[in-house]
């Protein structure tokens, strides 16, 4: 009975010191994280923006609504993948959105107080410079965010008036951009009345362009179709200049409608 006693107290130690061994082990793991965090520069900003992103909010189909959301979140309410955005919550970061969301609304309901700074820039993968020379002759220059020109580029391009008649089969040219990043197309018949829609596409990686810029057109399959919402080309969207030593940056790629697109964010104090 005596030697039982014993070795239930022996056990009862060794669990103790198992206990705190992994305990220190944990919170020594857990400061070792989150000191890696800091030193990137990720900790706070990749949080922000992965909520803003990968949520939709509260209530989830807010941009459908006239009224500012509860909480913050850009993600399409019903979208199985993840990085995926409601087109219509976007547009209320444009100042020329009727239900314009200010940032310093923003900063509100994100729950930052005044002495953070951030902004937010939404901007395609692909930019595409289109120039017109004159006869129907365009010459399109493909760049990525960055301004680094894009070869091997998929170029489809098509010609349609400006009072676009739905379900109408429109000429088109298709091209590959070359070394420099440029290609070129034609369409006979262009006047002033008409809008040049493009499509670039690099191994399923997509964005669309209109010359002029001011109309809501792009292309779903073989057709130009007419979107109820303004077309994303950029969004830059803050709350001051950047000041202070604490910055941190963080990007991630999205899709919107069927574009792809760079979000970049930047977090500071």
């Amino acid at each position: 009975m005596h030697v039982n006693f014993e070795y239930i107290c022996a056990g009862i130690i060794v669990f103790l010191i198992l206990s705190v061994t992994e305990v220190s082990m944990f919170n020594l793991m857990t400061y070792q994280l989150t000191r890696i965090e800091q030193e990137n520069g990720y900790l706070m900003a990749e949080k922000i923006l992965d909520i803003i992103l990968l949520s939709p909010g509260d209530p989830p189909n807010w941009g459908s609504y006239l009224t500012d959301p509860i909480s913050l979140g850009f993600a399409a309410q019903n979208s199985l993948e993840a990085y995926v955005l409601d087109v219509n919550k976007i547009i209320r970061l444009s100042e020329d959105s009727e239900n314009y969301i200010s940032p310093g609304k923003a900063r509100r309901l994100l729950g930052l107080n005044k002495n953070y700074q951030f902004s937010l820039k939404i901007t395609p993968v692909f930019i595409i410079d289109i120039t017109s020379e004159g006869d129907g002759d365009f010459t399109l220059t493909l760049t990525n965010y960055e301004g680094c020109l894009l070869p091997n580029v998929n170029v489809i391009g098509y010609c349609v008036p400006k009072s676009l008649v739905p379900g109408t089969n429109y000429p088109s040219q298709s091209t590959i951009s070359n070394i420099d990043g440029i290609c070129t197309l034609n369409f006979t018949g262009w006047t002033e009345n008409h809008v040049i829609v493009v499509c670039a596409d690099q191994l399923g990686i997509k964005v669309v362009k209109t010359e002029p810029t001011d109309y809501n057109f792009y292309i779903e399959g073989d057709r130009v179709v007419e979107s109820d919402v303004p077309l994303i080309q950029a969004i830059n969207y803050s709350t001051g200049s950047v000041f202070g030593i604490n910055k941190e940056s963080v990007f991630r790629y999205v899709d919107i409608g069927d574009f792809t697109y760079y979000v970049e964010f930047d977090l500071w104090s």
